[in-house]
């Protein structure tokens, strides 16, 4: 996949990816960095950054194996963002993937569907 951002994963961080020629992300991996809005303001600057550029659509699959209360916090900020943008007409799609037996993110993600009405918001089990 060519990059037009990239952050590599570490032990405490997600792999997280934008192809801006095939209008799609993934965040995959762990997430409980030490200071999760320093971690996800690179990731929000680079959404800026592609959505600038006239870019209408983008396809996001998150692939969160943990994450931590403040890592949520985070998320959420990106999710009202990116739900915010689609009620302006940008078509975005987000594709949460999630071990079966978590329930703590099934639920996180499905307490997030009932707020959101412009973006689509998969929650598909079978992480892998």
């Amino acid at each position: 996949m060519s990059q037009s951002f990239y952050i590599a994963a570490t032990s405490r961080t997600p792999e997280v990816g934008l192809d801006e020629n095939k209008h799609c992300a993934t965040i995959a991996g762990e997430c409980y960095p030490e200071d999760a809005e320093k971690f996800f303001n690179s990731v929000n600057l680079a959404l800026e950054s592609y959505f600038s550029k006239g870019f209408d659509s983008l396809n996001l699959e998150i692939k969160l194996v943990y994450f931590n209360s403040s890592s949520a916090r985070a998320l959420m900020e990106l999710m009202d963002d990116l739900e915010a943008r689609s009620a302006q007409g940008v078509s975005v799609r987000v594709e949460w993937f999630h071990d079966e037996d978590d329930d703590i993110t099934k639920e996180f993600v499905e307490d997030i569907v009932e707020d959101y009405k412009h973006m689509e918001l998969i929650l598909t089990p079978n992480l892998n």
